[in-house]
């Protein structure tokens, strides 16, 4: 019987159903907000939401508009 250690273990949201077009791996959603994101959302003044999402593979960064 295998020990799993609970303190190791990392939780991180993914997105069920999208895929890296590059590599195929998951999308997680991101902390840092891009530049381009910053701006379309004062441009929108607040009604387009831009996410910010990063490859769990290849680091390929996507904004999900």
């Amino acid at each position: 019987m295998a020990l799993i250690d609970l303190d190791k273990i990392i939780v991180r949201r993914t997105i069920l159903g999208i895929r890296c077009p590059v590599c195929g791996g998951n999308l997680l959603v991101s902390e840092e907000k891009s530049v381009i994101s910053k701006l379309t959302r004062i441009i929108s003044l607040g009604t387009v939401r831009p996410e910010d999402y990063a490859c769990e593979t290849c680091k390929k960064r996507y904004i999900l508009l």
